[in-house]
């Protein structure tokens, strides 16, 4: 019986020997198995083929039925995004439009793409920040193929009262990466985490060292993405109303504050909660709003910095999600609901900013000869008060009710 005992542990000992053998640390922490880590080193190959099996779709693009296209069935390299968008472009050219924003580190050009109806005020999305966040970049590309299909069917959209801006591949050098070596990679190619490389009035008392895949880069705008960005948003600052930041992966939307707890006053704490309850209940009861620094102390992040300098709603969505790599078959599921969220985005900011939120009125006046080509304006008032956000170090410390499974934003 002794000996039995003894040759039970001695393989208890082995099996946990060798489970531990088969586990692996990625560059997030989390820990993996052997065959999880493959599946993840091979995705760029898994959707290499899926392009192959679904290529085509440029000559089969038609108004009306741009989110059933072949295209969004597999995730897809720079190179292909651009020639999707820029195929959008040629068949809708007086309602979107190209243009550059910003550079990268390795100097490529960083596009953005104008939807236009001719409104006094625009929303800005942006997607990947984080190169490893593909999910981000597919459903703005679906969100966009979807709102000109709506366009297309006369069915009413955000565009009806906000023009709409939509960049979606901010961190173009580290998502070229992701394809080619590293899937993982959170990182800028000059290993700078651009959503830690905004203006904060605060320090962080554990600063990341070079290296880090949170290293926040020597100082604020130090990077050419952010750096480019930023110019550009300054010269649209008087038409910018809203900002969504897309991340991936744990179902929140998030608000002002995530670099200190202390409460933004002026009535704005409301109204951002406002704004995530309403776009929760359209994108689903996988998503909760809060605000940024519950889940934990974030500084330098885009949302923050945008909110304090445009005194605007800005936030940050964290699409649902288990992981960095997903199937292609989530593509359009996660797409359908940015895009709802999206589009109560653009309700909720005309509330935010003290707006009407009626649709505008396209009937001609009877006294008209011809109908009037000037839209209604929905700015928001000017005279808001900007939030000054403290001088004092925040005291607050990360919650660790953190999901296991989140990831920084």
């Amino acid at each position: 019986m002794k000996l039995s005992l003894f040759s039970c542990a001695l393989a208890l000992v082995a099996i946990v020997a060798s489970a531990a053998d088969d586990l692996i640390r990625g560059p997030d922490g989390r820990i993996r198995t052997t065959a999880q880590h493959d599946s993840i080193q091979s995705d760029a190959d898994t959707n290499v083929q899926c392009q192959q099996q679904n290529s085509g779709y440029l000559s089969s693009l038609k108004a009306g039925s741009y989110a059933t296209s072949t295209f969004h069935n597999c995730f897809h390299k720079t190179a292909q995004i651009y020639e999707f968008v820029d195929a959008l472009v040629a068949q809708n050219p007086s309602l979107l439009t190209k243009f550059p924003i910003s550079k990268t580190f390795n100097g490529a050009t960083i596009y953005g793409y104008k939807l236009s109806k001719g409104n006094a005020q625009s929303l800005y999305f942006q997607a990947v920040q984080h190169a490893r966040e593909w999910v981000a970049g597919s459903s703005i590309l679906y969100s966009l193929s979807y709102v000109l299909d709506d366009i297309a069917n006369g069915k009413t959209t955000a565009a009806d009262q906000y023009d709409l801006y939509f960049v979606p591949l901010v961190n173009l050098d580290g998502y070229e990466i992701t394809w080619t070596s590293d899937r993982y990679r959170r990182t800028s190619a000059n290993q700078v985490d651009l959503n830690r490389n905004w203006p904060t009035p605060y320090t962080n008392p554990n600063p990341p060292s070079v290296g880090d895949e949170t290293y926040p880069g020597p100082n604020a705008l130090s990077e050419p993405e952010t750096s480019g960005i930023n110019t550009w948003l300054q010269s649209k600052r008087s038409e910018i109303a809203g900002i969504v930041d897309l991340h991936t992966y744990a179902g929140l939307i998030l608000y002002a504050y995530g670099d200190t707890s202390t409460p933004i006053g002026n009535g704005y704490d409301a109204k951002f909660e406002a704004l995530g309850q309403g776009m929760k209940a359209v994108m689903g009861s996988g998503y909760t709003q809060q605000h940024a620094y519950q889940l934990y102390l974030a500084y330098g992040v885009f949302p923050d910095y945008a909110f304090r300098n445009l005194t605007k709603p800005a936030i940050t969505i964290e699409i649902i999600g288990s992981d960095f790599v997903a199937p292609a078959s989530t593509i359009r599921t996660r797409g359908q609901e940015i895009y709802k969220g999206l589009t109560q985005f653009a309700t909720e900011v005309t509330k935010f900013n003290g707006g009407s939120t009626n649709p505008p009125v396209t009937t001609p006046k009877p006294t008209s000869s011809s109908p009037s080509t000037t839209k209604p304006t929905t700015a928001p008032s000017t005279t808001k008060p900007t939030p000054a956000p403290t001088t004092a170090k925040p005291t607050a410390t990360p919650r660790t009710t953190k999901p296991t499974t989140a990831a920084p934003p």
